[in-house]
């Protein structure tokens, strides 16, 4: 049977595949730890590039384990020989480890999506799966040379990075999530000494009732003290309050009267502006959690990030020092110190990454004198800079795609891309538009004083703006079906209403704030 390739060039690429394969595996990762950290507030179409490289980064760096196994195991070669071959099989296998930091993937991003923490079990498997391949090559090439010694520190790193993303992708899915929110209960320190008391009553012969007292709610006190170096944090530290409450919503659970009128309590004293902007943080702090490794920043995670790399450090360092390179060929050499070079900046990357986020700032109000101490190092840093969302909102609108999809025949393909097109239209959030839409919700807080109010207002739907309008007998029904049904209805009112106003009042001021909103449902749902 002919070949399809050349014998000469079917042995190049037999030469070079591992190596092109680990390259291919280091860049995805320099891909994965830039444009993960983008993705939170950007709509950039370069992020196409991110889910290619998220697809493609496990299956680059398996594929290569893969290859030094069969690489190893095709061939009988001496690992103890001074043949030039047979020392480049152990420089070889020497990579397998750094393969596991790779499978272990950035800080950035661990899930593309929420489904892919759901399958954190999958990844346990892959775990084990892939340590033990790596050790099987680290075995196989095995000739007691310091070469083989200096992978062991790298095997632990790589091994702390897999298991990390394992673990945070478990803390992320729904049901852990969701467990993590119920704490062991606190009976308080008169616990032990109300029981006694209540027993000793009981055996004198006393008649005990337990008689429940709720307490007033408290709405407590919204003032903290940052650093002389972090001046304007008040909307940080006030995120990070709410965060802690109202992250209770994502795992479907219910919030407590005195979380809400702590919450109305603080935002009906805010500008539309803070509001907002204590709102974006929040958000910022529940995509890190969902999506990123936000579950290490603790100690626990300081000292697994400092093992790993203080590991990759001293291997670097002793490989430089000690270890004979003449023995190997010259691009091992040289694809060695790539994945030496790339593992340090991809760690040092991640601390400065780490150090200009909204977590880091936090941390250093909450701990003064560490601030001031690595104040040299941050002072430097855009820390209280750095974006957190994209400001645009995606539109979509259905009377246009109803419209389109009736026009003349297109191939299907065509079709495809034009109702991509329709249907991805992001557009800027001005400011008018978010002061309306606070102001709305300011307005609608003051109708619920407690807790009986708070209920019927979260029960209403749209009929706040048929009573003010006086419509509610003709146009009740429209807010008496299904929700999902009620909602597509109001968006449809609402873009038609939009494009009857606009031609009765082309330049009115609060048609052309209001625009964005006709074309995104989520938003008529606050009308």
């Amino acid at each position: 049977m002919t070949e399809i390739f050349p014998e000469s060039l079917s042995k190049l690429w037999s030469l070079w595949e591992i190596r092109v394969m680990v390259v291919l595996s280091l860049i995805l990762q320099g891909i994965l730890i830039v444009f993960g950290n983008k993705r939170k507030y950007s709509t950039s179409k370069w992020l196409r590039l991110l889910w290619l490289a998220y697809l493609s980064a496990d299956w680059v760096a398996t594929v290569s384990l893969s290859l030094l196994s069969k690489n190893l195991s095709s061939t009988n070669h001496n690992m103890n020989s001074a043949n030039a071959d047979d020392q480049d099989q152990i420089l070889t296998a020497f990579w397998a480890p750094f393969l596991l930091l790779h499978l272990g993937g950035p800080d950035t991003i661990t899930a593309y999506s929420l489904e892919d923490n759901e399958l954190w079990w999958r990844h346990l498997l892959v775990l084990l799966v892939q340590v033990s391949l790596a050790v099987y090559v680290f075995l196989t090439a095995w000739a007691g040379q310091a070469l083989n010694l200096l992978a062991i520190p790298v095997f632990v790193a790589g091994i702390i990075k897999f298991a990390e993303r394992t673990w945070v992708l478990r803390s992320a899915s729904s049901k852990h999530f969701r467990d993590s929110m119920f704490r062991r209960p606190d009976p308080g320190p008169d616990y032990a000494r109300y029981t006694d008391e209540l027993r000793s009553k009981k055996r004198e012969g006393f008649k005990v009732d337990i008689e429940r007292v709720d307490e007033a709610p408290t709405i407590g006190d919204f003032s903290f003290t940052a650093p002389s170096i972090f001046p304007n944090t008040a909307n940080l530290q006030h995120a990070d309050v709410f965060f802690n409450i109202f992250k209770r919503l994502f795992a479907d659970l219910i919030l407590s009267i005195h979380d809400i009128l702590k919450s109305k309590s603080f935002f009906q004293n805010r500008s539309y502006y803070e509001a907002f902007k204590v709102i974006e943080i929040e958000l910022g702090f529940m995509y890190d959690l969902f999506y990123t490794k936000a579950v290490l920043y603790s100690l626990n995670g300081a000292i697994l990030r400092f093992t790993s790399f203080v590991s990759i450090i001293s291997v670097s360092v002793t490989f430089l020092v000690m270890i004979e390179k003449q023995d190997y060929s010259a691009p091992s050499i040289i694809i060695t110190y790539v994945l030496l070079a790339g593992a340090i900046i991809l760690e040092l990357y991640a601390v400065i990454l780490f150090l200009r986020s909204d977590w880091a700032v936090l941390w250093f109000c909450n701990h003064k004198i560490a601030a001031h101490l690595l104040y040299p190092v941050i002072s430097h840093m855009p820390l209280a800079e750095n974006k957190r969302w994209s400001n645009v909102i995606t539109q979509y609108n259905l009377i246009s795609i109803c419209c389109e999809a009736k026009r003349a025949k297109y191939r299907f393909l065509e079709k495809v891309s034009r109702i991509c097109r329709k249907s991805k239209k992001p557009v800027e959030v001005r400011r008018e538009l978010k002061e309306l839409i606070f102001l709305q919700l300011l307005k609608k807080s003051t109708c619920a004083p407690n807790a009986e109010g708070y209920k019927k207002l979260r029960d209403r739907r749209m009929d706040w703006v048929l009573q003010n309008e006086k419509c509610i007998e003709k146009l009740g029904w429209s807010i008496g079906e299904e929700f999902d049904l009620s909602v597509l209805l109001w968006h449809i009112a609402t873009q038609l209403c939009y494009y009857s106003d606009q031609e009765k009042y082309p330049n009115s001021f609060p048609i052309r704030i209001v625009k964005p909103a006709s074309c995104c449902p989520s938003i008529c749902c606050i009308s």
